[in-house]
């Protein structure tokens, strides 16, 4: 399962194709798939997807990121990776520029697959180019408009994805490296140890220590419940099983479950992949199926 991570949450933008006529262009959504050819099968060919632009985008307007909830400051990516999920990559045609807005927009462009990095270092494995974009009056389009722009501007979406960076690390923290100048001044990386995890999720002031606090996922429903007390309990779900994720690692490093290895120095944990598994699953849920339906 997680060698297919990069290459499911890589397909987070898939096709659905239109019934009108074989000219026109094929529609894009921001829902899940696990199948490249149908991604593929567009090399080339006109596309279009109604979304709204990430607000950190080149200042020229040379390309910006798309994405499916508004007031979005950065592209969403696989935690601890700069790969895109979530996020539709928009290059203008050569000579054009975007100018930004934070109304929603339609995309129109070439879907061009390839394995791109561009200038801030994300990765991506397909995107749109010579596009052009105009804004969309949403009231024509989705009468659920104010409730995404609620979950947008509260900020939930944002702290989710951050609790899922928190959620990785104390699930597979024997993956870390500790970084740091020696005496000398030369850097220096070495395996993390579970005394310097349990340190960071004790730091005072630090996101990590508070969401290692007992009420942080009561605290954090009770945030999307005020967003909405009726249509959101499918989160409310995930954020729960977060819960559960949370509460099987934090067991697992404070009752000492991994072995220190004389020869790396560094240390193993005893259910790495059962906790991989287990972050994976709740992740999926949030990141390939959940944040999806906000499709316009």
């Amino acid at each position: 399962m997680k060698r297919c991570l990069t290459l499911l949450l890589a397909l987070s933008i898939s096709l659905t194709l239109c019934t009108s006529l074989a000219d026109s262009p094929a529609a894009l959504s921001f829902a899940a798939s696990n199948d490249i050819s149908e991604i593929k099968a567009l090399d080339g060919k006109q596309v279009t997807i109604i979304g709204y632009m990430a607000t950190m985008s080149p200042v020229n307007g040379e390309f910006m990121y798309l994405m499916n909830l508004p007031y979005q400051s950065c592209p969403f990516c696989v935690p601890n990776t700069t790969q895109l999920a979530n996020t539709m990559a928009v290059y203008a045609s050569k000579g054009r520029s975007f100018d930004f807005t934070d109304q929603a927009v339609r995309v129109t462009g070439t879907l061009k697959v390839e394995d791109y990095t561009d200038e801030f270092g994300y990765e991506y494995n397909y995107r749109i180019v010579d596009a052009s974009c105009s804004t969309v009056d949403l009231s024509k389009v989705d009468s659920r408009y104010s409730l995404w722009t609620t979950m947008a501007s509260d900020g939930v979406t944002a702290e989710i994805y951050a609790m899922f960076d928190y959620l990785y690390f104390i699930c597979q923290w024997q993956d870390y490296m500790f970084n740091y100048y020696d005496e000398n001044g030369n850097f220096q990386s070495v395996p993390i140890y579970a005394g310097d995890v349990m340190n960071l999720l004790s730091e005072e002031g630090s996101d990590y220590l508070r969401m290692s606090a007992d009420g942080y996922f009561d605290d954090l429903i009770a945030r999307v419940r005020r967003v909405s007390d009726t249509e959101l309990e499918d989160l409310v779900d995930i954020l729960n099983k977060c819960k559960e994720v949370r509460t099987f690692a934090l067991n697992e490093l404070y009752g000492g479950a991994y072995v220190y290895r004389e020869d790396t120095d560094s240390f193993t944990q005893n259910s790495y992949d059962e906790l991989y598994e287990a972050w994976y699953e709740a992740y999926w849920l949030f990141s390939g199926e959940w944040i999806n339906r906000w499709q316009l």
